[in-house]
Formats: structure tokens, sequence, C-alpha cells
């Protein structure tokens, strides 16, 4: 082998070599990036939705009618059905692109706990995929909502 050859088989196992570390470093930093973004996933679970306790105390303002259950149920259909579902089973077709699971009005064990001012102030001030509807649906609005929500979970008891 000549000087030339030599000094050719030494650049390309420079080459080599500088591919093989870009490869690994590459690998490395792949590795790296999955194992923070699985400690930031964990830290993303969703945590306790804590409602003042005066916003619990507060009652529905808003009786429960045929007509208000039926502005409701329109309001519902527009503004709240994309993520919980028509039935308000939280199954809605926007509920699969978020990483929170949208809540199920029919799970009554769910609905007892929660109060009708702990359901407006949620539904008013929102969470994370939740917006906040205070500034887009009235008072009376929002408060016809936690009615319909409401029946939703009786409507479900009953089948």
């Amino acid at each position: 082998m000549g000087p030339s050859e030599g000094a050719a088989m030494m650049q390309s196992n420079k080459n080599l070599s500088l591919w093989l570390g870009r490869v690994l470093g590459i690998g490395v930093l792949l590795a790296v990036g999955i194992s923070i973004s699985g400690r930031v996933a964990a830290d993303d679970a969703p945590k306790p939705w804590v409602v003042p306790a005066s916003a619990k105390r507060v009652k529905n303002p808003v009786p429960v009618t045929k007509a208000t259950l039926s502005a409701a149920g329109s309001l519902f259909k527009e503004n709240c059905a994309l993520c919980h579902g028509d039935a308000g089973k939280g199954d809605g077709p926007g509920a699969q692109a978020i990483n929170v699971k949208p809540a199920n009005f029919t799970d009554t064990k769910m609905m007892r706990a929660e109060t009708d001012g702990s359901i407006f102030w949620k539904m008013s001030t929102g969470r994370g995929p939740m917006p906040a509807w205070k500034d887009v649906l009235s008072e009376k609005e929002r408060w016809e909502l936690v009615g319909y929500i409401r029946n939703l979970g009786k409507g479900a008891a009953k089948r």
C-alpha cells in the first residue's frame, strides 16, 4: 500500500469515527429527551381541582324548567359536547385530542361529590384544556348549564 492509499484510509477511518460519534451523540440526546419527557408526562397528571369553599356553598339561583333545560341543551351542544359528548359522558370527539379526560356528568358518584356552586365555578374559571366560560356565557346561561348537567346524570340513572 502506497503513501496516498494509507492517507486515504486514515481519512476514511476519521470520517467513519466522526459519523459514529454523531450517531451515538444523537442516540444519547434522544434517550435523555425520552427520559425527561416521561418525567414531565408523569408530572402532568391531573391534580385535584380545588374549588373555594365560598363557591361550593352557592346554590343555583335559576330554576330548572323545560325552558331552561332546552336553552341549556343548545348551549351544551354548541360549547360542551365537543369534549364532554352529546350525552355528557366525557366521550366527545375532542376528548381524544387532550391529555385530561373530560368529566363524565353521568357518573353519579362524581356528581354527588360536586355542588351546584362547584360546577358553576369550574365552568366559569376553567383549567387546562377546559376553557373559562365566564367571558363567553352569561351568568344565567352558566347556571342553566349547571341544571342541564345535573339532569344528564338523572337521565343516566333511569336507564
